[in-house]
């Protein structure tokens, strides 16, 4: 006669118990993987935020920059000189009148081709320009 056995039985078989380990396994990967991809796009939006607010900032130093005198002649033309006009254009005046009585005439150092040059102590013409070209 014919043996009837069980095809079910309650205990799963080793196949089962790894395919349901992997699924498990593959779900946590996947968790992770999400929670992953979650932080990425946080600091994404962090870092695209900070960038907005940095553009924001150069727009706005670009436009002060326009708006500034960039010579600065109304802080000269506001400033006034400790020195009053009168003592000023006296002492240009001044100048004007002597700068020619006591300008230099011609080349003030003297040459004396004739001159015996000095010698160093290691027997070195000194004391003249030497031409050492030649």
């Amino acid at each position: 006669m014919v043996a009837i056995t069980a095809t079910n039985s309650a205990t799963p078989s080793p196949q089962a118990a790894l395919g349901r380990a992997r699924v498990e396994q593959a779900r946590r990967e996947a968790d992770q993987a999400e929670a992953n991809a979650q932080s990425l796009r946080s600091r994404a939006d962090a870092a695209e935020l900070e960038a907005q607010n940095s553009q924001e900032r150069a727009r706005e130093v670009a436009q002060r920059n326009r708006q500034s005198d960039p010579t600065y002649t109304p802080q000269l033309n506001a400033s006034k000189s400790e020195v009053p006009q009168k003592t000023q254009e006296f002492l240009v005046n001044l100048y004007s009148a002597s700068e020619q009585k006591f300008a230099a005439s011609g080349n003030p150092l003297k040459t004396y081709p004739n001159a015996a040059p000095v010698r160093n102590t290691q027997g070195q013409a000194t004391g003249r320009i030497v031409n050492l070209s030649t």
